[in-house]
Parts: C-alpha cells; sequence; structure tokens
C-alpha cells in the first residue's frame, strides 16, 4: 500500500484523539480494508493475462469456454489451454493453428500445409511440449474435420552435439531433449 492510512491519520488529529484507543482501533480496520481492497484490485488486474491468472479466475475461464481441465494439469498448463482456446476463435487458417501451438510453453512452430495436411514442426526448444495432450485437443477442435495433420518434434541428435558441445554445456541438457528421450 502506498500509504498507510492509519499513521497518515494518526498524524493528522489531535493530540488527544492519537492516544484514544477508540480511534487507533477505528484508524487500524479502516487500514485494513484498504489494505485487503489494494490486494484485490492488483489480483483482480493480475487476472486479465493468461500468464499470471489466479486459480479462481482460471476456473472461471474454463467455465465460460467450455474447458475441461485435466487432473493432471498445472495451473501454467491451464492457464495455456484458456490463451489457446481464445486464440482459436475466428477464421480457420494456419496462422490459427501456429496462434493456438504458440500458446504452449515451448510451442514456437512452423505451420503449413504439406500434400493436403496440417503439417505442425515444433522449432524452438527440444523434445516434446508440456500437456500435448491438451494441444491436440486444441487442433483438433481448430482444425476442419477433413484435414490430417502431422507433428515434428525437434530433438537433439548425435551430430548436434559430438564435437559441437562442451562437456559443461552437456551437463545442462536433460533426456527429453534427445530422440526418444523420455523422463
Amino acid at each position: 500500500m502506498t500509504t498507510d492510512f492509519a499513521t497518515y491519520c494518526l498524524k493528522v488529529v489531535s493530540k488527544f484523539l492519537k492516544k484514544d484507543v477508540l480511534y487507533q482501533d477505528f484508524f487500524n480496520a479502516v487500514n485494513s480494508a484498504l489494505a485487503d481492497l489494494e490486494n484485490a484490485i492488483n489480483e483482480l488486474k493480475d487476472d486479465f493475462f493468461f500468464n499470471t491468472m489466479t486459480l479462481d479466475a482460471v476456473v472461471f475461464m474454463e467455465k465460460l469456454l467450455k474447458i475441461t481441465p485435466f487432473q493432471s494439469q498445472t495451473l501454467e498448463n491451464r492457464q495455456d489451454a484458456i490463451r489457446a482456446k481464445w486464440r482459436s476463435s475466428g477464421h480457420n487458417s494456419i496462422i490459427l493453428i501456429r496462434n493456438v501451438c504458440e500458446s504452449w510453453k515451448r510451442g514456437e512452430i512452423e505451420a503449413d500445409f504439406i500434400n493436403g495436411k496440417i503439417q505442425i514442426k515444433f522449432v524452438g526448444e527440444y523434445g516434446i511440449p508440456d500437456d500435448m495432450t491438451a494441444l491436440i485437443n486444441a487442433i483438433n477442435e481448430i482444425k476442419p474435420a477433413h484435414l490430417a495433420y502431422f507433428i515434428i518434434y525437434k530433438y537433439l541428435l548425435i551430430k548436434d552435439i559430438h564435437e559441437v558441445k562442451t562437456i559443461n554445456q552437456m551437463q545442462t541438457l536433460t533426456i527429453r531433449q534427445f530422440a526418444r528421450g523420455e523422463e
């Protein structure tokens, strides 16, 4: 809070009132109520952005957008699903599919039509993006029903690391970043 209401009020009232317990209690109660209001305003501001939404806002948006979360989804995964659903409204196109995919963490992709199919190629970080089940559900919801799609993931290959990376750089890699890697 920028100004402590109780401290300010006790500065401006007479010396006699400063010592009065009733006034002190009143000012402290108002101060507490103002602090609660400020916290509620800050929380409300956070709820306007997908990546800072509180759990209450996520639950509200899931109901509004008719999203059923999986039990295994984290708050961050649920925020991503909301972002994807929000972005999925509009005319269906490769740009729309790209926007939905980029809603996921590590979701930097290239999307194109190849031989009558939608190709979704992850080109950002290595490995499979988090919560792929929800991403696939989002893609299935927005893509035309007659179009098939395939997904290409980016993995580290031996040629990417052999005589390219140092031992220290290798120690920062996870098994998930390698082809057929599992954690």
